[in-house]
C-alpha cells in the first residue's frame, strides 16, 4: 500500500509540474462543470486569478463574460470532443479543444480542456487582411484613374459642366437618364457615375432593351423561378436587376423597353423590390438603377408609347450628353485618343498629319464617338504608310469624298442625284457602323426590307 501511495504521489507531482511548465491553457472540469484544476497560464490569459478559477463553474464564467463561449459547456451539452476559437477578458484569442471522460455508466466525469494561445497569429492575419486592402484600395484607384482618362476626354466648356455634374451625383444612390444621340458613349458615362460611387467594388451590368427580344427580356431583367415556362432552368435564375447586388444596372435604349414591362420597372424603382417570372413572393434589390435614351422620351410620352409616370420617375437626374460636333474642340483629343489606342491594339506606330487632322475636325460626326473610333480603326489598319494623310481619308470616307466634291465646285447635279448621293453616303457609314440590317434599320428609322433594298440599289456589299 506504501508503494501504491509513493506511486501516486509522484503522477500528481508530475501532473502539478506539467500543468506549472505547461505553455498552454490546461482545466479539468467535473461533470457539472466545476473546475477542479487550472494551469498556471489560464489565469494569465483569462484576466482572473488561478485560485478564482479553481472551484467555479464554466456557466458562470461564460455568463459573466471571463470568455465569449465555453468550451467545457459546449462538451457537457454535445457530449462530444468540441473544438472552438475563444476570446476571453484578457483580450486574448484561444484555440480551445475540449475531450470528455465517461465513467462506467457513461456520465461524464471530466472534461479537459486544452488551449492554444493564437492571438498573435490572428493578429497577423489581421494585419495583413488591411495590408491586402490597402494594396486593393491603391489598385482600384489607380485603375479608376486610368479608366477615369479613358473616359473623360475632352476640356470644352459642355464637357466638363456635364463631367461636374456626374461626379457631384455619383455618390449619391438616385436614379439618373443619360440622354444624347446615338453613339455619344452613354455607356461610358454610365460606367463613369459607377466608378464614382460609393459601391464602385459592386457589379456594373449593362443591358440593350433593344437588342434582347421581348419575350426574353423579362425573365433576363427579374429572373424566374423553377418551372416559370417551357425550357427554364431547373433550379430558375436570378434576373440581372438581384444579381448586381449594390452595384449599377445600366438599362440602355429605355425607350425600346415594352409598355407591361415599364409598369413592372415602375414598381421596381419604387418598392425598390422584384417579383421573378412565375413567383408569388417578392425579393428586395439594392441596385442603383441608370437609364439611357437616344429618343425624346417627353415626345414619346405624348404619343402614348412610353409612360409617363416612369418618365417622370427615372428623370430624377436628367443629364444630357452633347453631340461631339457641338464640342468641336473635344474632336482632336478623341482623333488622339483613338489612334493611341488602334496603335496599340494592332501593334502600329501610325501618326496622322495636321491637314488630315483638320479635315476630320470639321467633319460633323453624325455617329458621333463610335463613328470617330470607326473610321480612326479604318484608317489605321487600311493605309500601307506610317502617316495617315488629307489623301487617305478622303479616299477611304465617302462622306470626305462629297466634302471634296462639294469645295471644288463640281456638284452640278440634279437634286434627284444629290439625294441619291447623300442616302448613299448615309448608308455606306450606318453599313460600316453596324453589322446587320436590322440595326441599321433601328438607327435610321425605318424597315429593314427598306434598308435591304437600298444596299441592294446602291450596290452596297
Amino acid at each position: 500500500m506504501e508503494k501504491d501511495l509513493q506511486y501516486y504521489k509522484d503522477i500528481c507531482s508530475e501532473l502539478e509540474a506539467i500543468f506549472e511548465m505547461a505553455f498552454d491553457q490546461i482545466t479539468v472540469a467535473d461533470g457539472n462543470g466545476i473546475f477542479l484544476r487550472a494551469s498556471k497560464a489560464c489565469g494569465l490569459n483569462f484576466g482572473v486569478p488561478n485560485e478564482e478559477i479553481v472551484g467555479s463553474s464554466a456557466y458562470d464564467f461564460e455568463r459573466k463574460g471571463i470568455f465569449d463561449k465555453s468550451v467545457t459547456v459546449a462538451v457537457l451539452e454535445k457530449k462530444r470532443e468540441v473544438t472552438l476559437a475563444q476570446t476571453t477578458a484578457g483580450n486574448r484569442k484561444l484555440l480551445v479543444t475540449g475531450k470528455p471522460i465517461f465513467d462506467g455508466e457513461g456520465k461524464i466525469k471530466r472534461v479537459i480542456n486544452i488551449s492554444k494561445d493564437i492571438t498573435e497569429i490572428e493578429n497577423l492575419k489581421e494585419e495583413l487582411k488591411n495590408k491586402e486592402e490597402l494594396v486593393k484600395t491603391v489598385r482600384d484607384q489607380l485603375r479608376h484613374q486610368n479608366g477615369n482618362q479613358e473616359i473623360l476626354i475632352g476640356s470644352s466648356a459642355k464637357m466638363q459642366e456635364v463631367v461636374r455634374l456626374m461626379e457631384h451625383i455619383a455618390p449619391l444612390q438616385t436614379t439618373i437618364l443619360l440622354q444624347g444621340e446615338t453613339g455619344v458613349g452613354k455607356s461610358m458615362f454610365a460606367r463613369f457615375i459607377h466608378n464614382n460611387s460609393l459601391h464602385k467594388e459592386m457589379p456594373f451590368i449593362q443591358i440593350n432593351c433593344g437588342a434582347i427580344p421581348e419575350e426574353l427580356l423579362e425573365s433576363e431583367l427579374f429572373g424566374y423561378v423553377p418551372g416559370a415556362f417551357t425550357g427554364a432552368l431547373r433550379e430558375g435564375k436570378k434576373g440581372l436587376l438581384e444579381s448586381a447586388g449594390e452595384g449599377t444596372v445600366f438599362l440602355d435604349e429605355i425607350s425600346e423597353l415594352p409598355l407591361h414591362l415599364q409598369v413592372k420597372l415602375l414598381h421596381v424603382l419604387q418598392e425598390r423590390e422584384i417579383m421573378r417570372v412565375g413567383d408569388t413572393k417578392s425579393v428586395k434589390i439594392s441596385a442603383r438603377i441608370i437609364v439611357a435614351a437616344n429618343k425624346d422620351l417627353k415626345e414619346l410620352v405624348k404619343q402614348e408609347k412610353f409612360r409617363g409616370d416612369l418618365y417622370y420617375r427615372i428623370s430624377v437626374v436628367p443629364i444630357h450628353i452633347p453631340a461631339l460636333r457641338d464640342r468641336e474642340e473635344d474632336i482632336i483629343q478623341y482623333i488622339r485618343f483613338f489612334l493611341k489606342i488602334m496603335n496599340g491594339r494592332y501593334g502600329m506606330t501610325k501618326d496622322i498629319t495636321y491637314e488630315a487632322t483638320e479635315l476630320l475636325r470639321r467633319y460633323e460626326w453624325p455617329g458621333n464617338v463610335r463613328e470617330m473610333e470607326n473610321v480612326i480603326e479604318r484608317l489605321v489598319v487600311s493605309t500601307f504608310h506610317d502617316t495617315i494623310s488629307e489623301t487617305d481619308i478622303r479616299k477611304m470616307m465617302p462622306a470626305f469624298k462629297r466634302e471634296e466634291s462639294e469645295e471644288t465646285g463640281t456638284n452640278d447635279m440634279s437634286l434627284t442625284e444629290r439625294l441619291n448621293q447623300v442616302e448613299r453616303s448615309i448608308l455606306e457609314e450606318y453599313h460600316s457602323m453596324y453589322k446587320t440590317t436590322r440595326a441599321i434599320a433601328d438607327k435610321l428609322g425605318i424597315d429593314q426590307s427598306t434598308v435591304v433594298k437600298k444596299l441592294k440599289k446602291y450596290d452596297i456589299k
